[in-house]
């Protein structure tokens, strides 16, 4: 019975993952910038969160639905659940806020016209506690 070479044997190893394997690419910023939010990942969040959160926030903002849309609740308690899709605008606005300039900038110029167009969508909320971040003083019931 022939043997397997070395290399084949090796290859059928389970392979360690890389450093590499957990990069999620956000579409529009530039490599410097992704290896500064992969830094910040690896720090404070799990790698891939940018990228995750700005997905989430893209389906809430590109949502199925009328024009003016509404929150969606995700959970059967809707006092103890955010509006908008959970919490994911909020660690968007901490990858802006502790990213250098030049990675802020590209990020912030991926968020842009989403944040325009759920401005566009969404009402404004009169009754609002001012202290309450923008996407949150936005109409939350029909």
């Amino acid at each position: 019975m022939p043997r397997k070479a070395p290399s084949q044997v090796r290859r059928d190893l389970p392979r360690a993952p890389s450093r590499w394997d957990s990069r999620a690419v956000i579409p529009g910023i530039s490599g410097k910038s992704l290896a500064e939010i992969a830094r910040l990942e690896r720090h404070r969040y799990a790698p891939g969160a940018a990228q995750h959160a700005l997905s989430h926030w893209r389906g809430v903002v590109h949502g199925p639905g009328p024009w003016v849309m509404y929150p969606r609740f995700f959970s059967d308690y809707p006092c103890c659940d955010p509006p908008w899709g959970g919490e994911h605008r909020r660690i968007l606005e901490e990858f802006l806020a502790a990213l250098p300039r030049r990675a802020r900038r590209e990020l912030s110029a991926v968020l842009a016209p989403l944040d325009a167009r759920f401005l566009a969508r969404t009402l404004r909320d009169p009754y609002a506690a001012p202290g309450d971040p923008w996407w949150r003083r936005r109409l939350e019931s029909p």
